[in-house]
């Protein structure tokens, strides 16, 4: 937590006891109250805390990407399942723009198909000359 978001908090506080005169118990209101809001902010704002429990929310996360160790852990078969049929490297972190028929790259596909159309086109080419 910032230095700005408790004093925030903290002002908070103090606003919502502007018109009440402080006396030795109503100072002592106030620290628990401030106290007390800082512990729940602290839940909805530590998130990098929580984050290391749910592996699901921190792999959303801007340019997370899995260490060694992570890469190992996944089973042999994901790995097979998510391979590309045509260059044979693994797809299961490539995203679903990117992907072609099932679980081929996209760039390979159209590869494939470039020279597909090559490779029929080339009896034309002959005849012609």
């Amino acid at each position: 937590m910032d230095e700005h978001f408790v004093q925030g908090i903290v002002g908070g506080v103090l606003n919502r006891h502007k018109d009440r005169v402080l006396d030795k118990k109503r100072i002592q209101t106030l620290m628990v109250e401030i106290a007390a809001n800082i512990d729940v902010a602290n839940h909805y704002t530590n998130v990098k805390e929580l984050a290391k429990d749910n592996p699901l929310s921190i792999e959303m996360w801007k340019g997370y990407k899995p260490n060694k160790v992570e890469e190992q852990e996944l089973s042999k078969e994901y790995l097979e399942y998510w391979k590309c049929d045509l260059c044979g490297k693994h797809t299961h972190e490539v995203d679903y723009d990117y992907l072609g028929n099932g679980t081929n790259h996209l760039k390979c596909e159209l590869e494939h198909e470039y020279a597909y159309k090559e490779h029929l086109d080339k009896p034309k080419k002959k005849e012609s000359k």
